[in-house]
């Protein structure tokens, strides 16, 4: 009887275990997906040109070398935040 409770147990704590690393898998995909996309949205997109500002033929304005700064910062920023779940993703994954 104690060993069949236990076997029962174990069990059921693998399968509790599987959903919640599922879950939490589903959790960082679903966050890198929208800081990838901002990433790109506002770091990539300008450097390759933006199809946004090409269709509405707006002119780009010069940036200043402090907003340039802050814009490269930002950007490093955004990337160190996606490098991080990618990695965090891929430790789960395993």
């Amino acid at each position: 009887m104690r060993r069949m409770l236990i076997i029962t147990l174990t069990a059921l704590f693998a399968v509790t275990g599987c959903e919640s690393r599922q879950h939490k898998l589903d959790q960082l995909n679903a966050q890198y997906k929208t800081l990838n996309q901002k990433y790109f949205d506002e770091c990539i997109a300008p450097i390759q040109g933006g199809t946004a500002a090409y269709f509405k033929d707006e002119k780009k304005k010069r940036a200043t070398p402090a907003e340039e700064t802050a814009q490269n910062q930002k950007c490093a920023l955004e990337l160190k935040q996606v490098t991080s779940l990618e990695q965090r993703i891929a430790a789960l994954s395993k």
